[in-house]
This record gives structure tokens, C-alpha cells and sequence, in this order.
């Protein structure tokens, strides 16, 4: 598993992303989740998730009030199926600091906001996209 931290410093936002994320990472992710505040339904949903271990899946919790997120990309089957993951949740991040932020969701400050995202994770996702790379990440990280 890899960890990065991210700061949007556009929306004072903080986001935690996990990579490569499998069963075994459970307790390490659940502790992060419980510090944003994620809690009752959401939290055992989250749970469920991760002890599934299925492959090609994420999550993703935001908490307005601390405005933090945290992100899940499990363990994924391909480099398309890294992208599409990570689109998925890049798209519910973005969308919950619009929601936050009450921005238009048609409009340019979204899509600026998940270009931002985007190039903030791009030195750790990046790595997921190309072929020779996610298999030196698999050998030392899965």
C-alpha cells in the first residue's frame, strides 16, 4: 500500500490517499477514516469494502466541517482499471469539495478543481498508468 497526502490550497482542503489497498491494509485505513469523523452506516460500509478485497474498487469519505477526505484505490487488474478507479474517486472528491464550496457543478471552478486534483496525485498515480512501473510498485507494495 502507498499513502500520499494531498492539500488543495485553493479550499484549505486535506486528503489522504491510499493505493494498492488490500485486506491487510484494513486497520490502517479504518483508523484514518474514524480520525475525519466517519462514522455508524458509513464506516461499516467502509469496512465491508475493504474486507471484501475485491480488486478494481475505492471508497471515498469527506468530512465538511474538518474539510478532509480520504481516498481508496484497492488493488487493481490493469492500468485501464487503475484510471477508471481513480477517475471514480477522484470525481466523488471533487464533487463533495464543490458541494462544500457550493460551486457550480457545471461550471469552470470544478473542472479547474479536478485538473488541481488530478496533477496533485499525479506523482503517485502516474506511477499506476504505466505498465512497467506498476509492476515494480506491485512487487514491492502488493
Amino acid at each position: 500500500m502507498i499513502r500520499q497526502d494531498l492539500y488543495i490550497e485553493e479550499y484549505d482542503w486535506c486528503v489522504t490517499v491510499f493505493y494498492c489497498v488490500s485486506r491487510r491494509w484494513t486497520r490502517e485505513v479504518m483508523e484514518e477514516l474514524t480520525a475525519v469523523g466517519c462514522s455508524g452506516d458509513s464506516l461499516r460500509d467502509a469496512w465491508a469494502i475493504l474486507v471484501k478485497d475485491d480488486r478494481n474498487t475505492g471508497l471515498t469519505y469527506s468530512s465538511f466541517p474538518l474539510r478532509r477526505s480520504v481516498m481508496v484505490i484497492s488493488s487493481t487488474s490493469s492500468p485501464e482499471e487503475f484510471m477508471n478507479s481513480w477517475d471514480h474517486e477522484k470525481g466523488h472528491l471533487v464533487k463533495h469539495v464543490a458541494r462544500c464550496f457550493v460551486l457550480d457543478p457545471f461550471g469552470e471552478k470544478v473542472q479547474y478543481l479536478s485538473g488541481r486534483v488530478a496533477q496533485l496525485m499525479f506523482p503517485v498515480a502516474g506511477k499506476f498508468l504505466c505498465g512497467h512501473c506498476r509492476k515494480e510498485l506491485f512487487t514491492k507494495f502488493a
